[in-house]
């Protein structure tokens, strides 16, 4: 693309998980902590409530909590805060969305109900009462196998369109035609991609960079976006060959077996930070700490310049 259409900046997007304590209550010095951290690193698109922020598994009351802390340790450094909407209802969808905007945040991300796949008609009344609904704010939609329907490029040019406070798309799975179609059918949109993606994505068009594994050292990350730009092959190509090999020992040091993406995210959390707890909010099962030490070791002798000194 010769041309940046796109509503959103293109930036490096984080995800901040929420440490829990032994009670299941937000360990919140902890919490403001790791906030701090990723600002320092230069990492300031921020948002919680992802699937990487257990937003599936949180009551109103966990969530209410964890976004008044994320939002005032968030501007306390000059941030904007965005917050994950994760919901088979959409009136609770809703009401969050209202009593955030209360809250004076205006920056969501959104994911379709996951109970069955949505078909056209309930799609565009879903977009309609959460975009259309709130002007005032802006929406980006994490398209995730998990909500039983990968949204296309085609569906995004109908959204787009429809709904100008719509600007960005975090996408988990983006073969190569579908990032050909993203920028050419929903260029008004940023298309967030993962690490595996970025490298390719970012020589086709501007892609922003959504940080997984490389959140292990966030001035590395900023280096692979920045190679993205410049539209760097060699250090793209580079760069993303360790994140691979790094994702490879990962998964050796975790073990097979179904894990919630927060299990790994506070792996990558913990190397930052050796205080951050593993566990996830119940019924889900967190990494161990075994898997930990396994992985930080693994980093240790394999990839050391991903691990600070």
């Amino acid at each position: 693309m010769s041309t940046d259409e796109a509503r959103y900046p293109r930036t490096v997007l984080a995800a901040c998980c929420v440490p829990w304590d032994e009670s299941g209550e937000v360990a919140e010095e902890l919490f403001r902590a790791s906030i701090a951290d990723q600002v320092a690193q230069d990492l300031r698109h921020l948002y919680v409530f992802g699937t990487a922020g257990e937003g599936y598994a949180v009551d109103e009351r966990r969530f209410d909590q964890v976004v008044d802390v994320f939002a005032d340790e968030s501007r306390r450094h000059g941030v904007d805060p965005m917050v994950g909407l994760i919901s088979p209802s959409l009136p609770v969808v809703i009401g969050r969305i209202e009593r955030c905007v209360a809250r004076g945040i205006r920056s969501f991300q959104l994911s379709l109900p996951s109970w069955g796949a949505l078909n056209d008609a309930e799609l565009a009344t879903f977009f309609a009462q959460t975009c259309g609904r709130f002007p005032e704010a802006e929406f980006l939609h994490y398209n995730l196998a998990r909500s039983g329907r990968m949204l296309t490029p085609d569906d995004y040019a109908t959204l787009a369109a429809a709904h100008p406070n719509l600007v960005a798309v975090k996408h988990t799975r983006a073969d190569y035609a579908t990032v050909h179609g993203l920028f050419a059918k929903a260029p008004a949109l940023r298309h967030f991609v993962t690490e595996a993606t970025y490298s390719y994505a970012s020589l086709v068009g501007p892609a922003g960079f959504l940080v997984s594994i490389a959140s292990v050292r966030p001035r590395l990350a900023r280096e692979y976006f920045d190679a993205g730009v410049a539209r760097d092959a060699d250090a793209l190509l580079a760069i993303c060959a360790e994140l691979l090999e790094m994702s490879g020992e990962l998964r050796r040091a975790v073990g097979p077996g179904p894990h919630m993406d927060g299990a790994f995210d506070k792996i990558f959390a913990k190397v930052r930070d050796p205080r951050f707890p593993l566990a996830l909010l119940p019924p889900y099962q967190g990494a161990s700490d075994a898997a930990f030490q396994a992985f930080r070791a693994a980093l240790r002798e394999r990839h050391p310049r991903w691990v600070e000194a």
